[in-house]
């Protein structure tokens, strides 16, 4: 896989790689919004160019617009959900994106849409889609569209889309093609120079090339050229697709449930087959995809695919080189931009631009020195005038680096001037050519040498390797300098020395590259060039082979020959040629008599070598911005050599003398003990000379870092690895280089990484030194191991002084681990800490200065993991270091502080929370209020918010009585946070600060306010899920403070709060929620909801002042607009919540009546959720400027045919069910829960007609009475009744009602009878026949002839007149035919007398509180909570207004003939009315 990787990975191994890199590449683009707009604008420019170079007759079918429009839109929305925070919006747009995008990725990749080629499109799409996945934390799915971009577009997918990712993935694969374009441009090259065949391939071509050479290049070698490009190009892509379908096929492959073998690893075949096996190592002329101007659009690449045989896609061939220009290189930009690198400019081009430039230019192929992949030797080419022209680059020269945009015009421009380059032939550096070791133990097929040469070379060296080539990686921003004893050293670090920045100082300060031995490091005496191209000094090569070496000591291929070639005369007449104008230089580089005195082990030898491209993931990765932005620590030490060093150079010189034999060991030696005594021997020696620069430079060297690298995975002695630690834990500490080298090679952070988890401290310290990313730090599983660091309270080894402690280092690890990532990932994070119960450590770790804010970060993080343990942090922490450190602190570490305390000052607790506030106000050296207010005025906008709500609580610790600046100040800034449009995250911010001052918190300190108000309203699942949830986890009361303490010290602090805020410049802040009640924003609106309720509910729990009417005139319509418009339940009862507030005002009924006919309809439909609903409702229909008819209406349900059953005597409703009697003895009982009944059961055990139903008051039994001089009792069950007792009363019944005690029933004969459940019936007899029976405790209520209502004591079985109505002698006897207790009111309906038929009684003084006047007589009554329905004979149920007794309607219940209705029934929420009839149906209706 990776350049890095030294095995073969396994299936599991290849997924986690492709996740951890593409994930890590997608992050990166997600953060990068510039990145992300300028890939737009390049592929926005690629498709505009396209659009200019269709012909204007051509016809763009609609379609072909709506698909470009799809992606557009696409784009778009997925750019509006990267940038949103609210995650319903987000959702949406995700949604709304992923359907946009598929439509141009299942694009066919053969045709073309408006003149644009479907695979740029479809690649696109691809590209978008994997970072929509990555949004929507599916890392696989987001993978896979990455490798169907590759496999559908490679080419542009290399160049425009994703380079650097595709250098990762699929580069270091293509180290077979690579060598092959190597070997035949070369050989191209070759074939232009006269006499060609006299050089070496070490030669350097720059000083051959003139400009009649250039011009003298026959077109049918710029055509070889051409061709060789669009082969290379070819090859390049279709192994990209074949190890694209080779990772989907990795990704998909499941080895539980497949039956397939695994995937099987893809050969790359180079176009042709090589002499020989060629180098690994990336020649710095080899380009991986032209630079295409935007400006060309899609045509080359169209016409190359026209012109190709091949399936695959071809890159662009060399025709466009007219519309490219080649970079220039400004000297103040940090990097190397990337010019365009094409070599086959036709000759014609070259002659007409020569007639219009009188300077002809000729640019040279910059080359790669020894210093690695990204430095690069510049070395700009000469003019006739001898003149230096500007620098020109390769496309690959700097991977990381975006191609210059090019135009024509400033093509046209340079020209003009003499600036830009009319041709360019790249120089072949032999040296470049050279296979690196790192690559080749990688990717070589010949791994059986590679195997055989590790076993000679010793232990380090496969991963000696990899760490040095990636050592050399030096940046090209100034000049090194090395000490003198550095040039004088035999270890063969010449190529060491400083990177020049011109040919002129190259030339000054060093001889060609191709003129050095490598093994020595000295120019050639006598050089031999071996079978495989590479020149060694002869005896270095012999000492070299005489070791038992039996391969190229840089390409690592074996030597067939066993006696060396003849000297490379050519070679060595040119470097005579050199030295004779070099003088000074041959003199200082001049090979010795005899090789190296000693050899090294064969890493050593290699690190003057070409080093190699290392492709790492982690090389591609941002390093973290938490941990790159972080200040700075510690001071570095700078490195310098000083006249009043401690020692001399001369001791420097004979202590370097000294460690040699014991490096010298560490390096090669395969004796473990041997080696660890090296390590001591060495460190001991470090400590004797104190650390001296100079010594310090001396251990940095590759194959010595390596050395202590190996230590730590080798040695089991503590004391060994601690002080390999230590002593590399002192060379990053002055040389970041060589962190970044460790960093880059995985395994050795994987040691590290393991050394750390078996309880090694120390390696925490070298752990933070490399300043690894996020991604390296999480994959490790170290919060364990760091935290139990923490815990530790001294360390083993005392007498080792790290730069850090090893607990600083895994607080700043802890640290970075949970900032970075997802939220998911830092919430996990946080809780391994509290789990291992690292609160406490890291709360003491307070009391040093350095590194305190990481302790504060990382118990923030903790809050906000689990609120819970907030409760532990503020009963243990000691706020002035807090304080402290807000006070010196910059405006990162204040907004830290300011988050932290106001989490701790936002407990369940009001008592606590009111300590802690006094402590923050009266801790620290300086006023915390007058510091906060200072900060306040100068804090960036999105801390404004929390500090104010800490700044105001402050204040509000004392009775706001008197004007306060702070207070004052706090408010206005929160109120000017609401109205800021623009900013709508300050605006959430700002609510969610409001709402924190409220109190309302559950035990785990989660605010609910919502929740408390939903309560209040009578709506309490929420509130009591929430504490239920919380219940197990509430943490006692450690201050010991009673119940109704916290309850009033909470309401105290509540009103407070309110008061301040409603009566902050005359209700201010009503206005500005008005403001943000209007929002489109889902979340804001909710916010703001909440906090308007809230405020209002206080407003009038408070003594009123003058501030209710501002309040009322902003938010009544808005609450009005939430209580018709909102879906949402919640929200509804909080608008009416408040809305119930502002009915209780009499000023407001005026106002509210306005609306009372819209919200009547809205609360009818919410009465069932909250009782405090049917209060407004009563108001409501009880409003005097209301006509209660206006509110009420009804729809009729079909009816319900038991005419076959007989005339319908009785009517119940219970727990939604209807319960009927009829005249043949039948009971039904009917489902009612939905709007149409139906019958559910049917029985019939009487074998008269069921006159009568009463039900118990636990609604547990049912009781029927019957003609057949019976009653029955039966129990009540979910879909049935049965039948339990049947008692033989011996009379008739009439009327019914009971309970478990007694029976009472009234018969043909005058009185009523009571019956106890056992023996004869007991007869009470007031000469007055019953006509209807209502009981209620021991009172029954008897309904009689001659208009009055008897009342009977049931303890005394005694009788008295409750009622006696006057007798009309015209009209006959009148009659109470119906009664209903309900409330403690008696509700009796009869004959209509003097115009009314019925009577309200008190039952408590037996007044008359009420009558309904109507003309009809009233036969059948129902009561519920909000209406009196009353029957007449002639099917008319008139409809009476309960509280105010007053009619509201009627409803036309019988249609025709002489039916009537004989018995009425109500649900008990009111929503349904049924009436049953003398014709058998049931009819019904909805009250709406």
């Amino acid at each position: 896989m990776a350049g890095n990787y030294k095995f073969s990975l396994d299936q599991k191994d290849i997924v986690r790689f492709l996740t951890t890199t593409v994930g890590s590449f997608i992050q990166d683009r997600l953060l990068d919004k510039e990145q992300r707009i300028r890939q737009k604008e390049q592929c926005a420019e690629r498709l505009a160019a396209e659009d200019g170079d269709l012909d204007k007759d051509s016809e763009i079918h609609y379609s072909d617009q709506a698909v470009l429009a799809n992606l557009d839109w696409g784009i778009d929305a997925l750019e509006e959900a990267i940038n949103t925070s609210n995650m319903e919006t987000k959702l949406a747009r995700l949604n709304y994106a992923e359907k946009m995008l598929q439509v141009c990725a299942m694009l066919d990749s053969s045709q073309k849409t408006a003149g644009v080629p479907n695979f740029y499109l479809s690649a696109w799409a691809h590209l978008n889609l994997s970072y929509l996945w990555t949004l929507q934390n599916n890392g696989h799915n987001a993978v896979l569209h990455i490798l169907e971009m590759f496999e559908i577009d490679p080419f542009f997918s290399r160049i425009d889309f994703a380079p650097e990712l595709w250098k990762t993935l699929f580069l270091p694969h293509m180290s077979s093609v690579v060598g092959w374009y190597s070997e035949e441009r070369h050989r191209l090259v070759m074939d232009v120079i006269p006499d060609a065949s006299d050089l070496s391939i070490t030669v350097d071509f720059d000083q051959y090339f003139n400009e009649s050479l250039i011009f003298s290049t026959r077109p049918d070698q710029v055509e070889k050229m051409q061709n060789l490009e669009q082969v290379y190009g070819q090859s390049l892509d279709q192994n990209t697709r074949l190890y694209a379908n080779y990772y989907k096929d990795c990704i998909n492959f499941d080895s539980t449930t497949s039956k397939k073998v695994s995937p099987m690893l893809p050969i790359v075949e180079p176009p042709m087959t090589p002499l020989h096996e060629m180098s690994r190592s990336i020649p710095d002329y080899i380009k991986f995809g032209p630079i295409l101007p935007k400006s060309a659009g899609f045509s080359p690449i169209l016409k190359s695919r026209e012109n190709a045989k091949a399936a695959s896609r071809l890159s662009v061939t060399s025709t466009s080189s007219q519309n490219q220009e080649s970079a220039e290189w400004d000297p103040q930009q940090e990097g190397f931009p990337e010019g365009n690198d094409d070599d086959s400019v036709k000759v014609d081009d070259v002659y007409e631009n020569c007639k219009n430039n009188s300077r002809k230019l000729l640019s040279l192929r910059s080359f790669k020195n020894n210093m690695g992949e990204e430095t690069k030797l510049h070395v700009p080419p000469k003019n006739l005038n001898g003149k230096a022209c500007p620098t020109t680059f390769s496309p690959v020269d700097s991977p990381k680096t975006e191609s210059p945009r090019i135009s024509s015009s400033k093509t046209e421009m340079d020209c003009k001037k003499g600036s830009a380059p009319l041709f360019r032939l790249d120089s072949i550096n032999s040296s470049s050519m050279l296979m690196s070791p790192h690559l080749h133990n990688d990717f070589s097929i010949g791994s059986i040498d590679s195997d055989g040469e590790v076993m000679e070379m010793g232990k380090s060296s496969r991963k000696n390797d990899s760490r040095m080539s990636k050592m050399y990686n030096t940046d090209v921003t100034g000049q090194v300098t090395e000490n003198s004893y550095l040039n004088e050293s035999d270890e063969g670090s010449q190529s060491c020395i400083s990177i020049p920045l011109s040919e002129k100082s190259a030339s000054q300060s060093k001889p060609p590259k191709d003129f050095v031995c490598p093994i020595t490091g000295q120019i050639f005496c006598d050089p031999v060039t071996l079978e495989t191209g590479q020149t060694y000094e002869r005896k270095a090569i012999q000492e070299w082979m005489k070791r038992g070496n039996t391969t190229c000591p840089i390409t690592r291929q074996p030597l067939s020959a066993t006696t060396l070639p003849k000297t490379n005369y050519v070679l060595k007449r040119l470097i005579s040629s050199w030295k004779e104008q070099h003088p000074d230089l041959a003199q200082e580089f001049c090979c010795a008599e005899t090789p190296m005195s000693a050899f090294e082990s064969p890493s050593s030898i290699c690190s003057g070598c070409t080093p190699s491209w290392t492709f790492s993931p982690q090389n591609q990765r941002n390093r973290g911005e938490s941990i790159n932005n972080r200040t700075r620590r510690f001071l570095r030490v700078q490195i310098s050599t000083s006249p009043t060093s401690v020692i001399s150079q001369a001791d420097l010189e004979t202590v370097i003398n000294g460690l040699k034999p014991h490096i010298s060991c560490l390096c090669t030696s395969d004796d473990l003990q041997e080696c660890e005594l090296a390590v001591l021997t060495i460190a001991r020696m470090w400590k004797d000379s104190k650390a001296d620069p100079g010594l310090h430079s001396y251990l940095s060297k590759p194959t010595i870092v390596s050395g202590f690298v190996e230590m730590l995975s080798a040695s089991l002695n503590k004391e060994v690895l601690r002080t390999s630690l230590y002593i590399l834990s002192e060379l990053i500490f002055a040389d970041e280089q060589i962190g970044e080298t460790l960093i880059s090679v995985e395994s050795d952070f994987d040691c590290l990484a393991a050394l750390l988890r078996n309880g090694l401290a120390e390696a925490a310290v070298v752990i933070y030194l490399l300043r690894p990313a996020f991604s390296q730090l999480s994959s490790h599983d170290l919060i364990p191991s760091l935290t139990q660091i923490i815990l530790t309270k001294k360390n083993e080894l005392d007498h080792i002084n790290f730069v850090i402690e090893p607990k600083d280092a895994a607080i700043a690890l802890l640290e970075q681990l949970l900032v970075g990532g997802d939220e998911n990932s830092r919430a996990l994070n946080a809780m391994s800490i509290i789990s291992a119960n690292g609160i406490p450590a890291l709360i003491d770790c307070l009391d040093k200065v350095e590194g305190r804010l990481s302790v504060v970060s990382i118990l923030l993080c903790c809050i906000h993991a689990d609120r819970g343990c907030k409760n532990l942090i503020a009963s243990r922490v000691e706020l002035s270091p807090v304080l402290d450190l807000f006070h010196a602190g910059n405006d990162s570490a204040k907004g830290i502080c300011i988050d932290f305390l106001c989490e701790l000052v936002q407990l369940n607790r009001r008592t606590f929370c009111n300590q802690v506030l006094q402590i923050i106000k009266e801790e620290g050296d300086f006023s915390t209020m007058h510091s906060l207010l200072v900060y306040l005025q100068m804090a960036p906008m999105e801390q404004q918010p929390a500090i104010a709500t800490l700044l105001l609580q402050l204040d509000l610790l004392v009775e706001p009585r008197k004007m306060s600046i702070y207070r004052e100040e706090a408010i206005d800034t929160l109120i000017e946070a609401l109205r800021k449009k623009d900013f709508p995250s300050s605006q959430i911010m700002a609510l969610d600060a409001l709402l924190s001052l409220s109190g309302h918190v559950t035990a785990l300190g989660k605010p609910c306010t919502e929740a408390w108000l939903l309560k209040i309203a009578g709506f309490d699942q929420q509130y009591n899920t929430l504490m239920r949830v919380e219940q197990a986890k509430t943490y006692e009361n450690e201050l010991g403070e009673t119940m109704e303490e916290e309850e009033k010290a909470a309401s105290s602090w509540e009103k407070r709060v309110a008061f301040v805020l409603c009566n902050h410049e005359k209700g201010a802040i009503f206005k500005a929620l008005e403001e943000c009640l209007n929002n489109s924003s889902i979340e804001m609106a909710k916010l703001c909801l909440v906090m308007a309720t809230w405020l209002i509910y206080m407003l009038y729990c408070l003594p009123d002042i003058g501030i209710r009417d501002i309040a009322r005139r902003p938010l009544l319509d808005q609450f009005i607009n939430v209580l018709q418009s909102s879906k949402n339940l919640e929200e509804k009862i909080l608008a009416t919540l408040a809305l119930k507030s502002f009915i209780s005002d009499p000023g407001a009924l005026n106002e509210v009546a306005a609306y009372a006919k819209c919200m009547y309809k809205t609360l009818r439909k919410l009465k069932r959720n909250s009782p405090m609903i049917n209060d407004m409702l009563k108001t409501l229909m009880n409003l005097p400027s209301i006509n209660p008819g206006e509110l009420w209406c009804c729809n009729e349900i079909p009816d319900l045919d038991s005419c076959t059953n007989g005339e319908i005597l009785s009517l119940l409703h219970l727990k939604g069910r209807i319960i009927s009697s009829h005249s043949d003895g039948t009971i039904k009982v009917w489902d009612a829960s939905k709007r149409a009944p139906r019958l559910i059961q049917e029985v019939r055990e009487h074998t008269k007609a069921v006159t009568c139903l009463y039900v118990s008051s636990l609604c547990d039994k049912l009781y029927s009475g019957s003609l057949d001089k019976t009653i029955r009792v039966w129990a009540i069950k979910q879909d049935e009744i049965h039948c339990l007792q049947v008692h033989d009363v011996k009379d008739t019944v009439l009327e019914l009602t009971a309970d478990a005690n007694v029976a009472c029933f009234s018969s043909q004969g005058t009185g009523v009878k009571i019956y106890n459940w056992s023996g004869v019936p007991k007869h009470i007899n007031f000469n007055k026949n019953v006509r209807s029976l209502a009981m209620t405790g021991s009172k029954l209520y008897c309904g009689c002839t001659g208009y009055s209502i008897q009342e009977v004591d049931l303890c005394k079985y005694t009788s008295t007149v409750f009622y006696s109505g006057a007798r009309k002698l015209l009209l006959g006897k009148q009659t109470i035919h119906s009664l209903r207790i309900h409330n403690g009111v008696l509700y009796a309906g009869g004959s209509s007398v003097d115009g009314s038929a019925g009577k309200v009684f008190s039952l408590a003084t037996k007044a008359v509180i009420g009558s309904l006047s109507t003309g009809y007589d009233i036969h059948c009554m129902e009561v519920n909570n909000d209406f009196i329905f009353t029957a007449t004979k002639c099917g008319i149920i008139e409809v009476w207004l309960k509280e105010r007794v007053i009619k509201v309607a009627s409803i036309k219940a019988c249609s025709g003939g002489h039916a009537k209705v004989t018995s009425l029934t109500s649900d008990a929420n009111g929503d349904m009315l049924f009436a049953g009839s003398s014709e058998g149906k049931i009819q019904a209706w909805a009250l709406d």
